[in-house]
């Protein structure tokens, strides 16, 4: 059986961190000598804490408060609609339960997108009828990178992998950009892989897309991120460091924050180290080398989409009782701003994740400024309700902490400058959303969900609300594809 090959650690089945595999034939992350200067091992060990650490306050003493008025903030569009009730089921996704997880979703003003491993369905957005897929390049091709989201004139990008997509030869290195206001028509394709290496180029079986501003999709592949006009011509390409022989170096994710692009760095040093490096739309990096990650080993090591430049520090499984995650914010200069423990007095943290093709998880924390909103407490009690907690990145503390409903686990549905959405309520009754108002906390119920149809688990769901409507799509193989909820017709 041909071995599934990724390139970010994964989730393994004791929440743990799984390492890639040494070198083998199998294996396409490979030993490089070449480069531009080594991160040596010594480096390695520079902890984020130095010089980085978070002020008093986040530890939840005396930063947590109450709502200042019972008043919160008035409905709003998107957050309108009084009542939202479920207006299609589509099915569940089939094939092989290594390509149907999920990559992302794209919205338009008639369709809705919902990329997997085993191809990128459209789906009609007022019924969720099947409209057809997009259409590969070429015969026997799947996808295995999508862009989050599309452009404002409605462009992405998929990559794709020609012949089997699980086997040791797959090569996630076909690119192409897709316009949807033209029957999603492939405006061009072009071959992106990485620097050579005894010869070859470095490919892999999954990739990472992101558009910057001003016009620029960033390739990541295993040792280069490439940077590709709209027009198909190449801007320009970033090498990762090389290292040593005997060592592994590749770059294990990617995301972009309008015009910066934060690329994570691993690096076998005896176990794995990790860098960020930081590069502007020319592809230039912002600081002058890579900033080391101090982590544990079993730590987890997330990048976090989202306006907030920052990454997700978990705990190893064995010391999750006695240390918090971490916040590591960094500035527009690719330095660390500061490290802020996720911590209040309303309990651990609570960061529901879902899966995603090709890299760690999607972790429920949503960003406002300087603001990060995150769950804490027991979802499961049905004494104590979790609650929603505004945290200060600026300074570390907590703004204030308010409740959600007892026995449910919330989900952000997102946040503007005057409030955080959030969607309550148990999965088996009717849901409500709340707004909590970005200053003290206010809270208010602006919305009912009906329960829809099929029971729900709501923390693993993929969780998506524009305009108004609220989709749930399972993010792996499931009972169905995507729930859509929306305000019902008079």
């Amino acid at each position: 059986m041909a071995h599934q090959h990724h390139p970010h650690p994964l989730l393994s089945a004791g929440h743990g961190r799984t390492s890639p595999p040494p070198n083998s034939a199998g294996t396409r992350v490979q030993r490089r000598a070449r480069g531009r200067r080594v991160l040596a091992a010594g480096v390695a060990t520079v902890l984020l804490l130095a010089g980085a650490t978070a002020c008093g306050g986040s530890g939840g003493s005396g930063g947590s408060t109450a709502a200042k008025s019972s008043a919160g903030p008035a409905p709003k569009e998107p957050f309108a609609p009084a009542l939202l009730a479920q207006q299609w089921k589509s099915p569940a996704v089939e094939g092989s339960p290594l390509r149907t997880a999920l990559m992302t979703t794209w919205h338009t003003k008639t369709a809705y997108y919902v990329g997997r491993g085993t191809g990128v369905e459209v789906l009609d957005a007022a019924t969720g009828r099947k409209l057809g897929s997009v259409t590969p390049p070429e015969p026997d091709m799947h996808p295995c990178g999508m862009t989050a989201d599309l452009t404002a004139d409605g462009i992405g990008a998929i990559a794709w992998i020609k012949g089997d997509p699980s086997g040791s030869a797959a090569s996630c290195d076909r690119v192409s950009l897709v316009d949807t206001r033209n029957g999603n028509a492939l405006v061009w394709t072009k071959q992106v892989s990485g620097a050579l290496l005894d010869g070859k180029p470095l490919t892999n079986d999954t990739t990472r897309l992101a558009f910057l501003d001003g016009g620029v999709l960033a390739v990541m592949t295993p040792n280069t991120v490439v940077g590709m006009r709209h027009d198909g011509t190449e801007a320009w390409t970033w090498r990762n460091p090389g290292v040593p022989a005997d060592q592994y170096v590749l770059n294990w994710d990617m995301t972009a924050h309008g015009d910066r692009l934060m690329v994570m760095i691993g690096m076998q040093t005896g176990g794995w180290r990790y860098w960020v490096a930081t590069l502007d739309t020319a592809g230039k990096e912002r600081a002058p080398e890579p900033v080391p990650l101090g982590v544990p080993m079993g730590a987890g090591v997330d990048l976090l989409d989202g306006t907030a430049m920052t990454v997700l520090l978990t705990p190893p499984p064995g010391e999750k009782e006695k240390k918090k995650p971490e916040l590591v914010t960094f500035t527009r200069e690719g330095t660390i701003a500061r490290v802020v423990p996720l911590a209040s007095t309303a309990g651990p943290a609570r960061l529901n994740w879902s899966s995603r093709l090709g890299r760690h998880s999607f972790h429920d924390i949503t960003f406002q400024g300087s603001t990060a909103y995150f769950v804490a407490g027991d979802p499961a009690s049905d004494t104590e309700p979790a609650r929603i907690v505004a945290l200060d990145l600026a300074t570390g503390a907590t703004k204030w902490t308010q409740p959600v409903d007892t026995v449910t686990s919330p989900r952000f549905l997102g946040a503007d400058a005057d409030a955080v959405y959030v969607l309550g309520g148990k999965a088996s009754q009717d849901m409500n959303v709340y707004a909590y108002a970005a200053e003290g906390g206010a809270k208010s119920r602006i919305s009912t969900v009906r329960a829809p149809d099929v029971p729900l688990s709501v923390p693993g769901l993929s969780v998506d609300y524009r305009a108004g409507g609220l989709a749930l799509t399972e993010p792996s193989g499931g009972r169905f594809g995507t729930l859509m909820f929306r305000s019902p017709a008079p």
